[in-house]
């Protein structure tokens, strides 16, 4: 019998859950949303602290839109495919410090003024 309700015991210990404001080691991602629309980019926040994140791209537009993602400085170029009016895409990165040009490829889209800027540095919330 001992047994049984030292179990039970050590069961609702570990499945309790943790008091309320403690801290976990578990980090998630920082999260910005992209919008697309003729012919402009908005950005749910410009600057951004460093580490993983998605990038939440979403077509509110009436014509299909893509997006490109580089680290200003660097040759490695970040795809979203192209994404119906109405629908949306997510887009996980590593982003580290520096400044990241966003532009749509589509066609002529980038000269008609779909390009934006996210900053990524350190204590940005």
């Amino acid at each position: 019998m001992r047994i049984a309700a030292a179990a039970a015991f050590a069961a609702l210990v570990v499945l309790a859950p943790a008091p309320a404001g403690a801290r976990t080691s578990k980090s998630f991602p920082t999260r910005v949303q992209v919008t697309a629309k003729e012919f402009w980019y908005a950005l749910s926040s410009r600057s951004v602290k460093p580490g993983q994140a998605v990038i939440e791209f979403v077509n509110f537009g009436q014509d299909p839109h893509d997006m490109r993602v580089q680290k200003i400085g660097t040759a490695k170029v970040y795809s979203v495919p192209t994404v119906q009016p109405g629908d949306h895409y997510d887009l996980s990165i590593e982003l580290l410090p520096g400044r990241y040009l966003l532009w749509c490829s589509i066609a002529n889209h980038r000269q008609l003024g779909m390009v934006a800027t996210l900053v990524v540095k350190p204590g940005t919330a």
